[in-house]
């Protein structure tokens, strides 16, 4: 059936099956095109036309705590096509959450509060793909969690596992231009030596072939003063023992859960109250007032090669998104990945 005027094509992916206990593969999804009349919008709505889904860890929790048959939601960029909301016009571009199909509707009450219009901070030079990694929500979350929490004082040693993710990368060039001792840990061999040949880590361990402890104990023989945590597994019981008095935790990301791994149980937490440590959690969308300041400390130093990041752009049909999401759990890129799935 060929869309009229007043209708529009729109691919969704579904989810076909939830997931229990395991992290989401191919099977768990399924893909629809339908046709529908364009929506009536009410006031502060807007109406988007998806260009470049960002593929996340979290998008597991969206589908897995939802119902069969209910599309998935993650978060993307596009263009606005019909508004009701003069903080989006159209033709705006656009970051928020949106669901994995071709068209969205956001409305105040559903995604707008976790929404930017992009025009602001938005750099014709650079890829579209940059905001939805390094200078997007990843980026921001990295840089924001960095000053708000992390205290960082040159000299000082920061650990950060999953390094060679998006906020790894970013969190790692930071602390060195602040003059911290950085290691990371990673998946593979290959992306341990891009962290210390390409973005200068000052130490980097493979955590599936060496032990995590021995690793870190021989990359820091002086302690650690931070642990920049993105997994959320039994690492940081490791971390804990080895903090300096006044160490620091920050907790940003659950990547071990989304990999079907037990969540973290910490065994040690009497050495929070032994060496006065300190043990945080951030949450990025309190934060959104600082978007701009994000932007201009950021943006010149992504354009002049300071600091650099890693992203995979798989091009193609909505039905490719769920194999690549399977592959991108499992490790199988590096840095930040998105799929586009249309021109703006």
């Amino acid at each position: 059936m060929t869309a009229s005027n007043n209708q529009i094509s729109n691919t969704r992916v579904l989810v076909a099956q939830i997931p229990e206990g395991v992290a989401p593969n191919k099977s768990h999804f399924r893909t629809v095109t339908v046709t529908e009349d364009k929506p009536e919008l009410e006031d502060g709505a807007i109406f988007v036309k998806n260009s470049v889904l960002s593929l996340d860890p979290y998008i597991k929790y969206d589908f897995s705590s939802g119902n069969e048959e209910s599309p998935v939601a993650g978060f993307g960029l596009g263009k606005i096509v019909d508004s009701k909301n003069p903080a989006f016009p159209v033709g705006s571009t656009f970051f928020g959450p949106v669901r994995w199909e071709s068209y969205s509707v956001l409305t105040q009450d559903q995604g707008l509060g976790e929404s930017i219009n992009l025009d602001a901070g938005l750099d014709k030079d650079l890829p579209l793909s940059v905001y939805n990694g390094v200078l997007g929500l990843s980026g921001f979350t990295v840089w924001d969690s960095l000053k708000r929490l992390g205290n960082l004082k040159k000299g000082e040693t920061i650990y950060i596992s999953s390094a060679a993710g998006t906020l790894g990368l970013l969190a790692g060039q930071l602390a060195k231009r602040q003059g911290l001792r950085v290691i990371g840990s990673a998946g593979s061999d290959e992306k341990v030596a891009y962290l210390k040949n390409e973005l200068g880590f000052d130490a980097a361990f493979n955590y599936k072939t060496q032990d995590r402890r021995a690793a870190l104990t021989e990359a820091a023989p002086q302690g650690l003063d931070i642990y920049y945590d993105l997994v959320f597994d039994d690492t940081v019981d490791i971390a804990l023992d080895l903090l300096n008095p006044h160490g620091r935790i920050i907790s940003v990301g659950t990547l071990a859960l989304h990999q079907g791994q037990e969540p973290a149980a910490p065994k040690n937490l009497i050495n929070i109250l032994m060496k006065q440590l300190r043990y945080e959690g951030y949450m990025v969308y309190e934060y959104f007032d600082q978007w701009e300041s994000f932007w201009k400390e950021v943006t010149p130093l992504v354009k002049n090669g300071e600091i650099k990041f890693a992203e995979t752009v798989i091009e193609g049909e909505l039905d490719i998104v769920a194999e690549t999401y399977s592959r991108f759990l499992q490790g199988g890129y590096k840095g930040k990945v998105s799929v586009k799935i249309a021109d703006l």
